[in-house]
């Protein structure tokens, strides 16, 4: 992402910049103000974040994109994060869909043309999870597997994992075609309430059944591609990993990384005692005490999150 942000603002202010801080730091006339030869804006080249000096004005990579292209936020978030973003290091001019016929998969992706949509399965229905839409592989590398489509919002699938529904290993195959690291799980990415990050997509999709802002990093370890797509929300982020070892781990790294990304807003909160993800929350306890247990976070600092391992480790 850091690389697509590079090549979008050097194309876009072609000759009319200098670069400072170890080429770090692009340094361009106001797009505020008119003939600002002194140049009065900076953008961080790596993180996307600004700042008009002779406005005052700040934001970050999205609210520039979408001044510099006359779009929504909304807009600038669907093509840059679920269409540019993606396997891309240089900027491309967002591709216009045709609107698909429901039982087909729009997709570019490898052995797609090998799924198909189910209305229903035990499988997702045991997990309380048929309010959302899942495929099955019929032949190739994923035949019998549960397919768990990631679409973005023109209905365009971009990513996918196939689960294994009986004893084969390994339990999960990640899409081939894009790096886990690079993707979330689509979200309301224009709301302002809080988002919940959770490590795994059953996991994510239980948060949003009960009505939260809910994306997933595919993993315990959030990648530097994913927090700066993270960073560019608006809302608070909550890191809401799973309650083990490898959580906790992995919620001192999110917020490291966040806080590399420049983002301080972080809370977090992980599933009660005696479970261990957010599906089993879900399952076991119901959808009001999921609701009740996530939206107990509490502020993630280096002392909070001390304390929530230490108490961990009592248990």
């Amino acid at each position: 992402m850091s690389e697509f942000i590079r090549s979008y603002c050097l194309s876009k202010f072609t000759s009319n910049y200098r670069l400072v801080s170890d080429d770090t730091e692009l340094v361009i006339p106001s797009i505020f103000a008119e003939n600002d030869y002194n140049r009065h804006m900076s953008i961080n080249l790596e993180s996307g974040l600004w700042r008009c000096f002779k406005t005052s004005e700040t934001g970050n990579f999205l609210m520039l994109y979408s001044k510099l292209e006359r779009c929504s936020y909304r807009e600038a978030y669907e093509r840059l994060v679920f269409e540019d973003f993606i396997g891309r290091a240089a900027f491309k001019t967002p591709k216009v869909y045709e609107a698909s016929n429901t039982q087909d998969i729009q997709s570019n992706l490898a052995e797609v043309e090998n799924f198909k949509p189910i209305e229903d399965h035990p499988w997702v229905d045991g997990r309380m999870l048929s309010g959302f839409k899942f495929l099955r592989a019929f032949g190739g590398k994923y035949d019998g597997r549960l397919i768990i489509p990631f679409f973005n919002r023109r209905g365009r699938l971009f990513y996918f994992q196939a689960r294994a529904l009986d004893d084969r290993q390994p339990k999960y195959l990640n899409c081939r075609d894009v790096k886990a690291s690079q993707v979330l799980y689509p979200f309301e990415y224009d709301s302002h309430e809080p988002l919940y990050i959770a490590e795994g997509v059953f996991d994510c999709m239980s948060l949003q059944a009960v009505g939260l802002n809910a994306t997933t990093t595919l993993s315990c370890h959030v990648s530097k591609e994913q927090m700066l797509q993270l960073s560019q929300y608006r809302g608070k982020l909550v890191c809401a990993f799973d309650n083990d070892e490898a959580g906790l781990k992995g919620i001192s790294h999110f917020m490291d990384t966040a806080y590399w990304a420049m983002r301080d807003d972080l809370e977090f909160v992980s599933p009660p005692e005696g479970s261990k993800d957010w599906n089993e929350v879900l399952v076991r306890l119901g959808p009001d005490r999921l609701l009740e247990s996530a939206t107990a976070a509490q502020k993630l600092c280096p002392m909070n999150l001390e304390a929530a391992r230490l108490t961990y480790h009592k248990g």
